[in-house]
């Protein structure tokens, strides 16, 4: 297997208590974390296997406080926006789609956007506060988003799948750009 030299940047951003920060830390340390612990922003650094190869994926976690914070100090080179909200938490869901997705429209219309819904582990199905798989497909349609996955860091489910989606949306995107620029050089 071939490590590539090519990175992936993505930020991961939604309301507090959502889930973002364990959702990265069973991804990066394969354990979610323990409690709740209040995240300004911090970095992370992960390895991901698509297509054969490697790929390094830069993770930025935001705090989930309605903050222009991660407006401010997002970088214009990431690639994807992972946008979490709890599966058990409807407040959270209006949120995404009324002040997250909005807001990072603003940085760049053609952002790609992957919608993560997360609790999944916690979700009943009778209960008409939680959200439905459903109700975060549509609102992933209606946004253009490049992905929906639902996972649950407690039973580490689709959990990698978030990941992998967001290498596939950047190196589709980076393809698209490849063409463009072949078309227009005629190279």
């Amino acid at each position: 297997m071939v490590v590539s030299k090519m990175s992936v940047g993505c930020s991961v951003v939604g309301d507090g208590m959502v889930g973002k920060s364990s959702l990265i830390q069973t991804f990066v340390n394969k354990v979610p974390s323990e409690g709740y612990l209040a995240t300004v922003v911090e970095n992370f650094v992960a390895s991901v296997s698509a297509y054969g190869d490697h790929y390094l994926v830069n993770i930025t976690d935001f705090g989930g406080e309605h903050q222009m914070d991660f407006l401010r100090t997002t970088n214009k080179n990431r690639d994807v926006f992972v946008v979490c909200y709890s599966v058990v938490d409807r407040e959270s869901f209006r949120n995404a789609k009324g002040f997250w997705i909005p807001s990072i429209k603003n940085l760049n219309k053609r952002q790609n956007i992957i919608l993560v819904a997360t609790h999944v582990d916690l979700r009943e199905g009778d209960d008409p506060d939680h959200v439905t798989f459903d109700e975060g497909f549509e609102l992933c349609k209606l946004i253009g988003g490049k992905c929906f996955t639902e996972c649950s860091s407690k039973d580490k489910v689709r959990i990698h799948q978030v990941f992998e989606s967001v290498v596939s949306t950047a190196l589709a995107q980076k393809k698209g750009l490849f063409n463009v620029i072949k078309r227009i050089t005629g190279r």
